[in-house]
């Protein structure tokens, strides 16, 4: 039941399809010579099929929910953190899971404590507008941990930039607001700042940067204040909530080896692969690499300011850090 859960989405789609082919291939036999008949066949199908997206979308494939499991290896991560798990999820968005969609969420911060992992990190937009939204789900949240703790970054959504009405004080004032309610939860808000964890004489480093977005997106990242004190050979973990911000700058002025980001939701909708996200990001969803071993994950993201996903379940990533072992040369 748990692989039809998310087999059903394009199987019902492929079904449509085919109806609408096989509609339009009977009727244009039989009225052939009836082109306003094959007309409204041709639109009744459509209709058909876009309005079982739609309900599709708002409903089961908004509840569908999913676990990945990544696996990165690094020569630069020390040998005491192999084996090293993280959890990562994204795009909360928590005020679309109240009411009726409260479990949804509940189930996801159930599965992620389950998972025993060593650190959870949270890469963005926990709100729509305001940090009011969470209040439902405050003991929920205080309930998740790991045991190096939880840390988290703000996106978009998180400077509360979209609320109505409100003047840049109001807004400054919600923002103090979220970052506080974040930090009742326990968790560690990372502000172009970083933490360190140990295993030992061993350790590797966490790197929360604000969001550097494009076109109208906040522009608060400030990498050499993220990065301070960090050395040039440490694992470094980078935490970004746009991932455009990888090939912008991370790449190019850090030495991390692992960034995390969110924010595409990968368009929220697939078809046969592809996603409306991907004319607008070059990073939509899953593992990006570079020459040299850098990687970038982009999660799809746990919720969404719409809640609609067509194929594109709301996840968790578990992600497993190993000790790359370098060959001597001879």
């Amino acid at each position: 039941m748990f692989f039809l859960r998310f087999l059903i989405p394009p199987i019902i789609l492929l079904l449509i399809v085919a109806g609408l082919v096989y509609g339009v291939v009977r009727n244009v036999i039989r009225l052939c010579r009836h082109k306003l008949k094959i007309r409204h066949a041709i639109t009744l199908a459509f209709c058909l099929l876009i309005i079982g997206i739609i309900t599709w979308g708002f409903t089961l494939g908004f509840e569908a929910f999913r676990r990945v499991e990544v696996e990165y290896a690094s020569k630069d991560l020390p040998e005491s953190f192999d084996g090293y798990r993280i959890v990562m999820f994204s795009d909360a968005h928590v005020g679309n899971f109240h009411g009726s969609r409260a479990h949804i969420l509940r189930h996801a911060l159930h599965e992620m404590n389950a998972e025993k992992a060593d650190a959870i990190v949270f890469c963005g937009d926990i709100e729509n507008q305001s940090p009011e939204e969470l209040l439902p789900f405050i003991d929920d949240f205080k309930g998740l941990h790991a045991k190096d703790g939880v840390f988290s970054i703000l996106g978009n959504h998180d400077y509360s930039l979209y609320m109505h009405n409100a003047d840049e004080k109001k807004k400054q004032e919600s923002l103090a607001r979220t970052i506080a309610t974040e930090e009742s939860f326990g968790w560690k808000v990372l502000r172009n700042e970083n933490t360190i964890i140990h295993r030992g004489e061993d350790s590797v480093f966490i790197v929360g940067e604000e969001n550097q977005g494009g076109g109208m997106f906040p522009k608060y990242a400030n990498v050499e204040k993220a990065m301070q004190g960090i050395p040039n050979t440490a694992f470094t973990i980078m935490l970004q909530h746009d991932p455009t911000a990888w090939r912008e700058h991370i790449l190019k002025k850090t030495t991390a080896q692992l960034t995390l980001s969110g924010h595409t939701h990968a368009g929220q909708f697939s078809v046969f692969g592809w996603s409306p996200a991907s004319h607008i990001y070059d990073e939509v969803r899953g593992a990006y690499y570079t020459e040299d071993g850098r990687m970038l994950y982009v999660s799809s993201g746990l919720g969404g300011v719409v809640p609609f996903r067509f194929n594109m379940p709301g996840e968790i990533v578990v992600i497993t850090l190993r000790c790359k072992q370098v060959t001597p040369k001879d």
